[in-house]
């Protein structure tokens, strides 16, 4: 039963470990799913605004000139009609003419380099010498009639916008949604309570994990190797003693510039979707473990039975239903040894037993040995010790009698009462007996001694004609025998 329970806990864990593994794989994939939605997303956000760009640049483009009033205007119109902030038409060598009349060089800038050679650019983070105000920059090259670039249609976005952009409706606004660049430094992030955030541009998402978990040095490290090789990936991180839950990242690079995609989310929040499993597997461990208690209890209760059962066959003597011979005598040695009282060791057996057997069968003779068990059990009390020691024999111990004449009123009893016993089989016929009686403690402690001195009684009662007693006397001066 126990190896039976422990394989079915075994299996129960089994099934337990393999349910939230894939839990974990589902979460893990859902994740995933999120950041590839919230990469498209984003790349599409930025391809609408580049549509846009691309398509201002080919009119201004088929105009002889590109610093026009005309030209300057359609730049205010942008800001005013789009979420581009701040726009610029800029020449080949780098002067850029701003919307709100501002002009400057931007030659040594890296979006500018990329876009005068034919390139769609975005450039990382700046903090605009214009307004102060840090933005990344969209910029297109703007081709006259012969193809030939003669300018940048450039427009930027806070960089606050860029969160703007992201999912705030994931795992119920549960987690961090970052934008950082292949070193691990911050671009943008969208935080759990759903507020966009601007970051200070130089903040580094290792840095911050290294301090609050510790413990994951080594996973982060995994972590930045796969930035710097824009390979997407999924990790989770580990508690230290500051942290109150372990945290998933799934990251993805965007596929613009250098920039990866970052969702962190707290474990809990991930697998709440799937909290129902974890209830019912409560509850199922509930209803398991009361089964299981109501089962071994079940078991432990019929084995305490058969227990008794098997007890009582080993104790019993199978024609009579009295103790056998090991038992009585163990039981009457435990109880000479117990109680210090009086007690009355009897020994009989019935006289002429073997011509009862000779004249009606061994049947007849068993069912004299069983009835007499039954009588005798009705004779003495129910705390009084009846065995049948061997074929014919008997032996009673009358506890804590008062005294010898008690004792001797009790035997007496006893055979006035036998004749009543009539078998069938010996034309109703009754039997006698012979009885010894031996007296505790004065004739002895133990069940041997006791013995002795009660079968020498027995011996005295049959050489005095039998269907009789005898008080074991040390001496032999009171020798009574009724017939």
């Amino acid at each position: 039963t126990g190896v039976f329970i422990i394989a079915v806990v075994i299996g129960i864990l089994v099934f337990f470990a393999g349910v939230q593994h894939s839990v974990e794989k589902n979460s893990q994939r859902t994740m995933m799913n999120n950041v590839k939605r919230q990469s498209e997303h984003l790349r599409s956000i930025l391809a609408i605004h580049y549509q846009y760009l691309n398509g201002l640049a080919k009119e201004m483009g088929q105009d002889e000139e590109l610093i026009t009033q005309e030209h300057l205007d359609k730049l205010i119109n942008i800001y005013e009609s789009t979420d581009l902030e701040r726009t610029a038409l800029i020449e080949p060598d780098g002067t850029a003419y701003y919307d709100n009349g501002v002009v400057k060089n931007v030659s040594h800038r890296r979006y500018f380099k990329e876009a005068i050679n034919g390139q769609q650019t975005l450039s990382d983070p700046l903090e605009s010498s214009v307004d102060q105000e840090t933005r990344v920059v969209l910029g297109v090259p703007v081709y006259d009639k012969n193809q030939q670039i003669i300018g940048i249609l450039g427009g930027s976005y806070n960089v606050t916008m860029l969160s703007h952009m992201l999912f705030d409706d994931l795992f119920d606004g549960e987690g961090d949604t970052l934008i950082v660049n292949h070193t691990g430094k911050i671009i943008t992030y969208e935080d759990g309570n759903g507020n966009k955030k601007q970051i200070e541009y130089g903040d580094n998402l290792f840095t911050y994990y290294t301090e609050k978990n510790k413990n994951q040095e080594d996973t982060l490290a995994q972590v930045q190797d796969d930035f710097i090789a824009s390979e997407s990936g999924f990790i989770r991180l580990g508690l230290d003693n500051t942290s109150a839950q372990d945290y998933y990242m799934t990251y993805m690079p965007i596929g613009m510039n250098d920039w990866m995609l970052c969702y962190i989310v707290p474990v809990k929040a991930a697998q709440k979707s799937y909290a129902f499993i974890q209830e019912y597997e409560m509850i199922f461990m509930l209803v398991f473990c009361v089964l299981v208690g109501i089962l071994v209890i079940y078991i432990a209760r019929k084995n305490n039975r058969e227990k008794v059962k098997l007890l009582a066959v080993a104790q019993r003597d199978a024609l009579t239903g009295l103790y056998n011979k090991d038992y009585t005598q163990k039981f009457i040695e435990q109880t000479l040894q117990q109680e210090s009282g009086q007690h009355g060791f009897v020994i009989l057996d019935v006289d002429y037993f073997k011509s009862v057997n000779d004249s009606y069968g061994h049947l007849v003779g068993d069912k004299v040995l069983s009835m007499l068990g039954k009588f005798l059990q009705g004779q003495f009390r129910e705390d009084d010790i009846v065995g049948r020691i061997g074929g014919d024999e008997f032996v009673i111990l009358m506890r804590n009698i008062s005294d010898r004449d008690k004792a001797e009123q009790r035997i007496h009893n006893l055979l006035k009462n036998l004749p009543e016993m009539k078998i069938e089989e010996m034309d109703n016929r009754s039997i006698t007996i012979s009885v010894g009686v031996a007296l505790a403690p004065d004739n002895g402690n133990t069940f041997i001694e006791l013995y002795r001195h009660a079968d020498q009684a027995l011996y005295e009662t049959k050489r005095g004609g039998r269907n009789g007693y005898s008080i074991y006397n040390p001496n032999w001066t009171e020798n009574t025998t009724e017939e």
